[in-house]
């Protein structure tokens, strides 16, 4: 098998989770990807073959307002990805090729091999929908390049969400089949964690505009509570620039697992990764969504619904996110409709889900 992915942020631990399951059950995989993220491949028990003709890309680089979108939109169709995937299933043909929603441009070469495609969808799947429109800048920008997914149709979509939070609509998913197999569930979501009783504040590890200003925003007003709390930094954040308080305590990249079970809130991003691990842990969630680019304000969106928590825009004051955080730690009714939701989350094995469908794709 091949995986064609990228260094996206929230996308490589679902799927390296996949991979994982894949390789459990005895498959060879291979995966073509950006260098910078080898090491989880490697981890999951792929081969890992860096890619040789992309262009060069980082998602923790600064792009501010309009060139981050035009950044993903390079990402999305970088024709360099497309070669080295052309090139390297002339080297060593696959049954099967696993394309990451993030770089659709693979799916041509994919299906010029005459391989079993398989398109995995690891963000809500609205949101991808919706950026696969004809009349969205996305979907026009990868008509234009020859790259959308509607013209390469896969064999199978496999999308990494809960149906009950996304439920999709498999007439908007260009594939022949569709399997929605859940959230991929880091650690799977039911350690116990060092973070009991405290507030967890966890921001993107990718560089969104604003990002620092909404976090200090978020710390502030959390300072200004009678709580515990612990805020974890990404290398795109420089901690010197931001006033930490006293009753925050301030860490650098830590696994979900270590922090969110016990926790009594997560103040984050609305990232997928880590608004469904906080849920998986049954901890209510404040999403205050850094992009309209991306599936945050969708995750929002759903957790509110779902009286799991609330969505605050980024541009939130101070009192506005105290206010939240409040309310939210003192509703013994959201944490009762969060901790049923974990138990459910918890109980379902995504990646195991995937690799099945996989498999039944590749047999036929």
């Amino acid at each position: 098998m091949l995986v064609v992915t990228a260094h996206a942020g929230g996308n490589t631990q679902p799927v390296a989770a996949v991979i994982a399951a894949l390789a459990r059950r005895g498959c060879r995989v291979r995966v073509l990807a950006h260098p910078a993220v080898s090491a989880a491949y490697e981890a999951s028990g792929a081969e890992f073959l860096p890619y040789r003709h992309a262009r060069p890309w980082s998602p923790l680089a600064a792009r501010p307002g309009i060139r981050s979108m035009l950044g993903w939109l390079g990402l999305a169709s970088d024709r360099g990805i497309a070669r080295d995937v052309a090139e390297e299933l002339a080297r060593e043909p696959a049954d099967v090729v696993l394309v990451d929603c993030m770089v659709p441009v693979a799916l041509a070469p994919a299906r010029a091999s005459g391989a079993t495609t398989v398109l995995v969808l690891h963000a809500f799947s609205r949101y991808w929908t919706g950026q696969w429109r004809p009349t969205s800048p996305m979907g026009a920008w990868l008509r234009v390049r020859r790259a959308h997914p509607a013209r390469h149709p896969a064999d199978l979509a496999i999308v990494l969400t809960d149906p009950g939070l996304d439920p999709v609509d498999p007439s908007a998913i260009p594939a022949a089949g569709l399997v929605q197999a859940g959230p991929v569930l880091a650690g799977g979501g039911a350690a116990a964690g060092s973070a009991a009783g405290r507030v967890v504040v966890s921001f993107s590890t990718i560089s969104y505009p604003g990002q620092r200003e909404a976090l200090q925003r978020t710390l502030d007003a959390v300072g200004a509570l009678p709580v515990d709390a612990v805020v974890t930094l990404a290398p795109s954040l420089d901690a010197q620039e931001l006033r930490i308080p006293a009753n925050v305590e301030r860490r650098g990249f830590t696994p979900h697992a270590e922090l969110l079970p016990g926790a009594r809130l997560l103040v984050g991003h609305g990232g997928h990764g880590t608004t469904m691990a906080a849920l998986a842990a049954g901890v209510p969630v404040l999403v205050v969504a850094m992009s309209s680019h991306a599936d945050q304000p969708l995750v929002g969106e759903a957790v509110a619904r779902a009286g799991v928590g609330e969505s605050l825009h980024r541009e939130a004051s101070v009192a506005q996110l105290r206010a939240a955080i409040e309310r939210l730690l003192g509703d013994e009714a959201v944490a009762a409709r969060a901790a049923r939701l974990g138990e459910r989350l918890r109980d379902a094995d995504a990646a195991e889900r995937a690799a099945s469908a996989v498999l039944a794709a590749a047999s036929g």
